[in-house]
């Protein structure tokens, strides 16, 4: 058997950023060679990997990917064991490489097992948990098109949102983004009205008669109530009739007007995630 030299080891150790230990201990059960140690090191990782699957994963990052032309991207959870994993360069890249795999790919909302079979994602995959050594879970992955695409990430990496746009904004503001983390903060139920259902609205009404009625008011005072009700929650839970929350920015505007303003007639397309949600 050929002997292992501190070379060998350096080199696979480069190679890999492993311990210097397990690249030794890699090259000794290979005879030296280093492309059978880089296999034999993949497979090792792969077991360890199965044997920590069933570890609770609580912590995570949103990665987005977003092509260069602007109207092609990703947004995906990726979970992990800790909080310090969570915001480790390491993990962000794999959460990055993930997510632009589901952009390059053609299915809206792809199975993350599938997403984790490809060749690509599962070598980065297992090159990252034999680094970190935590169980990882890939959450949920959403692929999104449109004419102008904008994106947001939280500095803490734990939420995100991805949103197209009907147009290119035209405004010397960030439209676009400033549009991401108002959502982000107000977490809209739907985009427009007609996102909301109709029982949801339905129960808005109703709760609002039931306490108008039991205030004493007369009938065609209740139906108004009722009315000013509904308009409210719309108000409050729908993007577009929302007021921006960069008032120092849009002022007291409402996000359509905003939007109209610029030059841009719809939200076509609106994801938000948030680790463990």
């Amino acid at each position: 058997m050929a002997a292992v030299t501190a070379q060998m080891v350096k080199e696979l150790r480069e190679r890999t950023d492993l311990p210097m230990m397990e690249c030794k201990q890699a090259l000794t059960e290979c005879n030296c060679d280093a492309a059978a140690a880089l296999e034999w090191l993949r497979k090792k990782h792969k077991g360890k990997m199965t044997e920590r699957a069933g570890r609770a994963t609580g912590e995570g990052r949103i990665g987005i990917h977003v092509n260069e032309d602007g109207k092609v991207g990703a947004i995906i959870e990726l979970l992990c064991e800790t909080a310090s994993v969570g915001q480790n360069e390491l993990f962000i890249n794999l959460a990055k490489t993930i997510a632009k795999k589901v952009a390059d790919g053609t299915t809206p909302e792809p199975e993350p097992e599938q997403i984790l079979k490809d060749p690509e994602v599962d070598t980065v995959f297992t090159e990252t948990f034999g680094k970190l050594r935590e169980a990882m879970n890939l959450k949920a992955c959403k692929r999104v098109e449109g004419a102008f695409l904008s994106s947001y990430v939280h500095h803490d990496g734990k939420s995100g949102v991805l949103l197209s746009l009907s147009s290119d904004p035209e405004s010397e503001l960030n439209v676009g983004a400033d549009l991401c983390m108002h959502a982000l903060f107000t977490q809209p139920l739907a985009i427009d009205r007609s996102g909301v259902s109709a029982e949801r609205v339905e129960k808005v009404r109703v709760d609002a008669i039931e306490i108008a009625k039991a205030e004493g008011k007369p009938e065609n005072i209740v139906v108004k109530i009722a009315d000013g009700k509904v308009n409210a929650f719309f108000g409050e839970r729908v993007l577009m009739e929302q007021l921006h929350v960069k008032t120092d920015d849009y002022g007291k505007t409402k996000v359509g007007d905003i939007l109209k303003k610029a030059g841009v007639d719809a939200v076509t397309s609106l994801t938000i995630m948030k680790v463990g949600s």
